[in-house]
């Protein structure tokens, strides 16, 4: 079969894998209700498919990124085999299945990036590609909005909370996965509605993002609305810029600018007058109430105890207490972070979580620390991961994992700043900040949330906004370098 029919055959298959994801995740539910089975058929289809992206890595395409492409990920597979052998005779407790399985779930991001980005590096069409692909996404997210609708209106919705809190998420197992799904699919689809909004007559195009910013405030989570929030905010704001800026230099090339700008603001007003009326408005203001409460619990006057210690030796030596106090005030200071109930409400726990397995790793040796500590870390009762996912993967795979899977990140970052000087305007489109919330939605909330660098479900569509973005600047850096 020739690079070029593999070519098209893969970009079929991506349009068909994206489309069908909500599909696979809606049966997964409904498998594990029915028969609690830990291998579905959103993991079989999952796993299929990568295997086919690794096939057009290696086989499929004639990118000239290609040989970068295959250097990197035989890196990162050297460096997280290196570990999990190591971790097989190390750790205390080491589960195949497990280990294996949160590997997979690792290594399924790089690999997928990597097939993105050699089939659009070898696309003559670029631009009618990347509209397909933004189109898939976005009939993939009226179907989770639909499913949605239709789960709440029969009364079989699953609750995103089991208490305190509330919200709907339909048929689906995991709340965070959707909200980080819409979170970082909302502006690809927002870009997709404004190329193809050029008159009043196809203000149609707006029902998918509706549907989708109903899908954030039902879901009831803060991941997802303050997404749409975002997006709809800064989307007005650089449209008036543009439109501002448009007006003193009288020199636009955009067209239909004046109804994009009038759409942006008419979505976010429509927007903001539902918010009150939704579960996530409840929960953000219990989350900000308890926070309150929190804040004034810990306020006391009464300093008396901090002036009697102070100058004084932890070891009862007298003396001025310099460094014995600094020593002293530091170990209090970070227990008072780990500790601190206004930081276990903002990180649902998660700071309790990261102090139980910094200790294992200050007590693991030079290779686990160069190449992790294997899932959950050295555990011997309690097994649990932090759910941030950059601490989970440098736990896990160490300092020459966790830089090779920030890699790509750095190199999109590098690049971008590189061409934000030398071509600012186009950097700062609209549209290209629209795919930037995309990825920065992504990263931050695998940061502070977890559930999408090691989520297959999520992390394909991060994958899809840092190519998208990465193309374009491969393609303005080129254009830069004839001009």
């Amino acid at each position: 079969m020739s690079k070029l029919l593999n070519r098209e055959l893969f970009e079929k298959l991506l349009l068909i894998f994206i489309i069908i994801q909500p599909i696979l995740d809606i049966l997964t539910y409904f498998s594990m209700q029915a028969l609690n089975a830990s291998l579905t058929i959103g993991i079989i289809v999952r796993v299929l498919f990568m295997a086919a992206s690794l096939w057009f890595i290696f086989f499929g395409n004639s990118s000239r990124l290609k040989k970068y492409v295959i250097t990197y990920l035989i890196a990162l597979a050297a460096v997280l085999t290196i570990g999990l052998i190591y971790n097989f005779f190390a750790k205390p407790i080491f589960n195949p299945f497990l280990e294996l399985q949160f590997l997979a779930k690792t290594v399924y991001f790089p690999i997928m990036l990597g097939a993105y980005l050699l089939l659009f590096t070898t696309l003559d069409k670029t631009l009618i590609v990347r509209m397909r692909i933004m189109k898939a996404i976005t009939i993939a997210m009226v179907i989770i909005a639909v499913s949605m609708f239709i789960a709440i209106l029969t009364g079989t919705s699953s609750e995103t909370y089991e208490w305190n809190k509330f919200g709907f998420k339909g048929w689906f197992n995991s709340g965070n996965e959707i909200g980080s799904i819409i979170a970082i699919s909302f502006p690809l689809v927002y870009i997709y509605t404004l190329n193809k909004v050029d008159n009043l007559k196809k203000l149609y195009y707006f029902i998918p993002m509706i549907f989708i910013a109903l899908v954030s405030i039902l879901l009831g989570t803060k991941v997802g609305f303050f997404a749409v929030l975002g997006a709809s905010v800064i989307v007005f704001v650089s449209y008036l810029i543009y439109w501002l800026i448009s007006k003193v230099k009288a020199t636009t090339k955009e067209s239909h600018l004046h109804l994009r700008l009038i759409s942006s603001l008419i979505f976010l007003i429509l927007f903001l007058v539902a918010t009150p009326f939704s579960p996530t408005f409840s929960n953000v203001s219990g989350d900000v109430g308890q926070i309150n409460e929190q804040r004034e619990a810990t306020e006391d006057p009464d300093q008396d105890g901090i002036e009697e210690g102070a100058g004084e030796d932890p070891s009862g030596e007298e003396g001025d207490g310099t460094k014995g106090g600094d020593d002293a005030a530091a170990a209090l200071g970070e227990q008072a972070l780990i500790e601190s109930p206004i930081l276990k409400i903002i990180l649902s726990s998660r700071n309790i979580y990261f102090a139980h397995i910094y200790g294992m790793y200050e007590e693991a040796d030079v290779v686990q620390k160069t190449f992790g500590m294997g899932y959950a870390g050295n555990y011997e009762d309690i097994r649990k991961l932090i759910e941030m996912d950059f601490f989970d993967l440098f736990f896990s795979f160490g300092i020459l994992g966790i830089l090779l899977i920030l890699t790509p990140f750095l190199i999109i970052a590098g690049l971008f700043l590189k061409l934000l000087f030398k071509a600012p305007g186009e950097m700062l489109h609209p549209q290209n900040i629209l795919i930037l919330l995309s990825i920065g939605f992504g990263t931050g909330i695998a940061f502070l949330a977890g559930h999408v660098l090691y989520a297959p479900a999520v992390s394909i569509y991060l994958a899809i906004s840092i190519v998208l973005l990465l193309t374009n600047m491969l393609h303005l850096n080129n254009r830069l370098r004839k001009a």
